[in-house]
């Protein structure tokens, strides 16, 4: 009889393991961290940002800012200017 409810244990928590977790309704507080571990900074820093004068992406972290346009290198920027 024990074994049976181990046995019953185990799969209705294989299957709630194959559901990813999502059968239980999210608290709000959880949603709250989720939202401060994404604002950390590192998906700023690898966001793709479009060249305003190739039209190439690059990472912004490495991409020129100037009056509100992103450049991939310097000599886009100064055949803009």
């Amino acid at each position: 009889m024990i074994l049976k409810l181990i046995v019953i244990g185990a799969i209705l928590y294989g299957i709630y393991r194959l559901a990813g977790g999502r059968i239980l309704p999210e608290s709000k507080g959880s949603k709250e961290k989720k939202g401060q571990q994404k604002g950390n900074g590192e998906d700023e820093e690898n966001t793709l940002v479009e060249c305003a004068r190739c039209s190439t992406y690059v990472v912004k972290k490495e991409a020129i800012f100037f009056k509100g346009k992103y450049y991939c290198s310097r000599e886009c920027l100064d055949a803009e200017k």
